[in-house]
């Protein structure tokens, strides 16, 4: 695939790439490593303080860089779990967190908008497919459970929230119980509290079939809410570029920021690495992830900034803001920032 300019910062123009033009592979060599490009060793002092730099870690197998320093994608290797990890440009880095910083202040402004849909929706005297995928949106915006994959359900039987069976769902009046497998084949448990949202899954309960979330056709069929037709509803609710994801990303935000808030930063760097390391394992439990993937993927930058620099603190001790209107000036300032 030929490369395609991605953006200008500053003087830095980033060039997006495919992986497959990351040609430079990286080979064991006794303890070390050596670099090679089309059969030939790379002995460019340049590359090979660039790709130092990178610290794709030495237990990486299948490890190829790129040449360009301006590449977006600036190495990919394999883990152990065989799992493809990336390493970007910092620049690119950048501009992912000032693109979730804008998606998450658009989720944040739409929320009392989509709340009134979703509602409207509940409210439906027969249960239509919007009802039933109102409901799959209520439900991952109470408990940032993932959507829900219909082929990790088919082949691996793990669920999520537009795959969850009757059977992984208790009521307790307005209480709901989950209880179930999801993705990796982790046990997830969810107790949430949603008078509207009871309500509405006891009425689904009640139509045929194994699947929670289903609905009644024009010809009185009876079919499956999925994944996709929840975003596109979502979608066509908020008129905006959101997705189901963004209300795993606002909640690890929330969750963060409400735990970052209550702590005094420590003097030394090693002290606030361990707070944060505390931090994001709670928020891990949440999103029934690992630390390293919530930070790496769900909480921005800028809560975890504004911890570090004192001005999270700041901000809570002047008791100018509640929780919501904190994140929301966080995020102004990182999706403007340049």
């Amino acid at each position: 695939m030929k490369a395609r300019l991605a953006a200008k910062n500053g003087d830095v123009r980033l060039r997006r790439v495919d992986v497959a033009e990351l040609a430079i592979e990286r080979r064991r060599n006794g303890r070390g490593f050596l670099y090679v490009r089309d059969g030939r060793r790379v002995a460019d002092e340049r590359l090979l303080h660039r790709f130092k730099r990178l610290a794709v870690p030495s237990a990486y197998e299948d490890v190829r860089y790129a040449e360009s320093p301006n590449a977006h994608i600036q190495a990919i290797g394999r883990d152990s779990a065989g799992r493809i990890q990336y390493r970007y440009h910092p620049d690119w880095d950048k501009r992912r967190e000032q693109r979730k910083a804008r998606r998450l202040k658009e989720l944040v402004r739409l929320l009392p908008k989509i709340r009134r849909a979703l509602g409207r929706h509940l409210r439906d005297k027969e249960l239509t497919r919007e009802f039933a995928l109102a409901a799959v949106i209520d439900l991952i915006a109470l408990t940032a459970l993932r959507p829900g994959s219909e082929v990790y359900a088919r082949e691996h039987g793990t669920r999520g929230a537009a795959t969850l069976l009757k059977s992984d769902v208790t009521l307790r009046g307005d209480r709901i119980a989950l209880k179930f497998r999801g993705k990796g084949g982790k046990l997830i448990e969810r107790e949430v509290k949603s008078r509207r949202l009871a309500k509405a899954i006891k009425r689904l309960q009640a139509l045929p079939g194994k699947r929670l979330f289903q609905y009644r056709t024009a010809d009185g069929a009876v079919a499956v809410a999925r994944r996709r037709d929840a975003n596109d509803l979502l979608h066509a609710i908020a008129s905006a570029d959101i997705s189901l994801k963004d209300f795993r990303t606002l909640i690890a935000c929330a969750r963060a920021l409400e735990t970052l808030v209550k702590i005094e930063p420590k003097p030394s760097d090693a002290g606030r690495r361990r707070q944060l390391k505390e931090c994001f394992c709670v928020v891990s439990e949440e999103l029934a992830n690992t630390p390293a993937i919530c930070r790496k993927s769900y909480v921005h930058a800028v809560v975890v900034q504004s911890f570090e620099n004192g001005s999270l603190l700041a901000m809570a001790r002047r008791k100018a803001a509640g929780g919501e209107a904190m994140l929301r000036t966080l995020l102004n300032v990182a999706s403007d920032a340049r």
